[in-house]
């Protein structure tokens, strides 16, 4: 998914009044399960008639966004029924992450066939040799393992400027919208 061009379309969409509606991005909304997270908040009418914040969440296809566009040119929440094809898509701030499914328990037997056969080998692989340890780093040279710390100092540094370049981001948006609430 193209979060900018998203973005840009969302910024785009003008209620029934012609108005664009005020687009506000956030760093975190503590269900990334959920991600993208679409908060359409309702309008002043809206609200007046009931309507109240409605979550979206996995909001990943053009199909979503056109619909939530035309939801809110409808009047949005309070004065428009939510479109069908959003349904399934509403979630809320306090959506609780779904459980991974449980592995399946190896029976009593099937484990006492695997120590028999490990036993059967002398606790040796295939042609003799003894396993190293798990999680231990025998077997690895040098050069892996300093291209392995490298590469996660790399995503950590990513990450953190990926962060940073959000936040700069929002910052700019919260200041246009604040001009643009202004006059």
């Amino acid at each position: 998914m193209d979060h900018r061009a998203q973005l840009a379309r969302l910024g785009a969409i003008e209620d029934h009044s012609g108005r664009t509606v005020p687009v506000r991005t956030s760093k975190c909304l503590g269900i990334c399960f959920e991600a993208d997270v679409v908060v359409v908040q309702p309008s002043r009418e809206g609200r007046a008639a009931g309507g109240r914040p409605v979550w979206l969440g996995r909001v990943t296809e053009d199909e979503l966004l056109e619909a939530i566009d035309d939801w809110i040119f409808d009047g949005g929440p309070g004065l428009a029924p939510l479109p069908a094809v959003l349904a399934d898509h509403v979630t809320s701030k306090d959506a609780k992450k779904p459980k991974k499914g449980k592995k399946p328990k190896h029976s009593k037997a099937a484990k006492k066939e695997r120590r028999k056969a490990g036993k059967g080998s002398g606790g040796k692989g295939p042609e003799g040799a003894s396993r190293p340890e798990k999680g231990s780093d025998e077997g690895r040279t040098g050069p892996e393992k300093s291209d392995k710390a490298k590469k996660k100092a790399k995503k950590a540094k990513k990450k953190a400027d990926k962060a940073e370049k959000a936040e700069k981001k929002a910052k700019k948006a919260r200041k246009e919208a604040e001009r643009a609430a202004r006059g």
